[in-house]
């Protein structure tokens, strides 16, 4: 029986021609490499992988991680990151987040297979692919937050998932607007806390000011530079607008 070759399935995020490049010469020191996709900003490879997108590890620009700093907190952490930079030096930053190594933008052959008998030592095929599953397991058990602790005024109230139309960050604060009233209560949590801790069948971040409940969603509009407007079952005086980056999955999400 012919076993098929397993690859280290690679994600570049670079700059185009910078990126490809880096493609070319990962297939040149490593036959077990495979590029699954080079993709121009760390926004498209976290949308990438979200939408079953497959990555062993990523190499990806230092540099373009300043334009997109809150991404990095949906990222699956068990996905090592090769960072690439002009500048010769490791950070703390870097680090945090999940760097297997950080190389320069031109590196010589020799120094990049050495990133890769690095990935392989410490990530075997075979345990890779079980810590894998059972990270994606421990995903699924993990129960989603359903009850809040809201503040209004100097009270404190209770409100469950249903009461919820969306969550607003407005002024640094963030507030859990009723489905009812539409009154506004504070909440101590950060949209991206909350991202995590929703049942995503339920709810979706359409961009980055609200999270929004399915069952509070009126009527959907096309609004301007291929974004949407959503018109919300409360009473609600500001534009809820679907982030020209988020429609697509915005759709896929309401018609589920």
């Amino acid at each position: 029986m012919k076993v098929e070759k397993q690859f280290i399935q690679c994600l570049v995020v670079h700059k185009p021609d910078e990126g490809y490049r880096l493609s070319h010469q990962i297939h040149q020191v490593c036959e077990d490499a495979k590029t699954v996709a080079v993709l121009p900003s760390w926004d498209e490879a976290i949308q990438y992988l979200a939408e079953n997108g497959k990555a062993d590890v990523i190499f990806g620009s230092y540099e373009l991680t300043d334009l997109h700093p809150s991404v990095f907190d949906k990222m699956n952490k068990f996905i090592p990151v090769v960072f690439t930079s002009s500048k010769p030096f490791v950070t703390e930053k870097a680090f945090a987040l999940n760097c297997l190594d950080f190389i320069n933008d031109n590196c010589s052959d020799e120094r990049l297979t050495k990133t890769f008998q690095k990935f392989k030592l410490l990530y075997p095929k075979e345990n890779n692919k079980e810590a894998k599953e059972k990270n994606v397991s421990a995903d699924v058990g993990q129960s989603k937050k359903t009850r809040f602790l809201v503040k209004s005024g100097e009270q404190l109230f209770q409100k469950n998932q249903e009461d919820v139309a969306f969550f607003l960050a407005d002024g640094g604060q963030t507030y859990l607007v009723e489905m009812i009233s539409g009154e506004h209560y504070l909440v101590s949590n950060k949209l991206m806390d909350l991202e995590e801790q929703l049942d995503p069948s339920q709810f979706f971040r359409i961009n980055r000011s609200i999270i929004i409940n399915v069952k509070a969603i009126g009527a959907i509009k096309k609004h301007l530079n291929s974004r949407l407007k959503i018109t919300p079952k409360v009473d609600f005086n500001d534009e809820i607008i679907v982030s020209r980056e988020k429609v697509s999955k915005f759709k896929k999400w309401v018609n589920q």
